[in-house]
Parts: C-alpha cells; sequence; structure tokens
C-alpha cells in the first residue's frame, strides 16, 4: 500500500480507536531527533503514552492493515505543538513492524531509558509478549530524511 493511502486508511482509525493516534501524509518520513525512520509516523497524546497504551493502538494497527501485509510504523508522543519534517519532535518512541507478508509475527520495540524493550506478537491473537532487548535505534541529522521532490 502506498504510503500516503496506508496514512489516510490509519488517520481514520485513529479516530475510532480505544488509545486514540493520529496522522498524516506529512507524516510519512522521519523528523530530526525523533529515532524513528519509518514508512509512516503516528502520534499518540501525552496522557495515553504508556506500553499498555501503546500495545492497544498497534493492536488497533494490525487490525486494520491485516496478517497479509507488511508495514514499518512509527509511534510518537503528540505534543500541543504542530510537527513538520524541519523541528524535532519527542524521543518517546515506538515502532510496529511486519516485514514478510508470509509471517504471522509482528515486532513492537518501544524506546526505554537503557535499553529498547522488544514485543512480539501473532496473528490473529495479537497479544505481545517481551522478547528482550534490542538497540533498534538511531538519530537522524537535519536533512536526513527528506520528500523525494525536495533532491
Amino acid at each position: 500500500m502506498e504510503a500516503f493511502d496506508l496514512a489516510r486508511k490509519l488517520a481514520y482509525a485513529g479516530t475510532h480507536s480505544p488509545v486514540p493516534f493520529r496522522t498524516g501524509p506529512e507524516f510519512t518520513n522521519s523528523v530530526p531527533g525523533v529515532p524513528v525512520c519509518s514508512m509512516i509516523r503516528l502520534f499518540v497524546p501525552r496522557e495515553h503514552w504508556s506500553l499498555e497504551k501503546v500495545q492497544v493502538a498497534a493492536k488497533e494497527v494490525c487490525r486494520v492493515l491485516g496478517s497479509n501485509s507488511q508495514f514499518d510504523v512509527g509511534f510518537a508522543v503528540a505534543g500541543k505543538m504542530r510537527y513538520d519534517a524541519d523541528r524535532p519532535a519527542s524521543g518517546d518512541t515506538a515502532r510496529l513492524m511486519k516485514m514478510d507478508t508470509h509471517d504471522r509475527r509482528v515486532l513492537l520495540r518501544i524506546a526505554g531509558r537503557v535499553g529498547d524493550m522488544t514485543y512480539q506478537a501473532r496473528f490473529p491473537q495479537l497479544s505481545f509478549e517481551q522478547t528482550g532487548e534490542d538497540f533498534w535505534r538511531s538519530l537522524y541529522a537535519p536533512g536526513a530524511a527528506k520528500d523525494p521532490a525536495q533532491l
């Protein structure tokens, strides 16, 4: 699915999710200071940012996209200001990944203070279980991720 269509589908789902999230076509690449470079980013309000609630939002994303899809979705904390590609955003992040359309496993990585915790779930139950620590993050400098039209 094209990132723009994915953004529209997830924006609609976010308004009906038990843990609300928002996104849009302008959030299809990373921003400086956010350790997520994924195909699309979702923003979860600060009051809903917890392990349990991020897992609920991740389950909702999985439910909407389905078990035969392939995706890489970043989560960040939504603030009161509007984000854009030239401004740093929150360092509280998570990343939901399903790289193989034939594999029923989904990985959820949530940034921690020391290491990043990794959780795994399988379709159709989507019950996330901790599988260990990981160091998947890296920070991107301003200008590292650009709109292809800017190249």
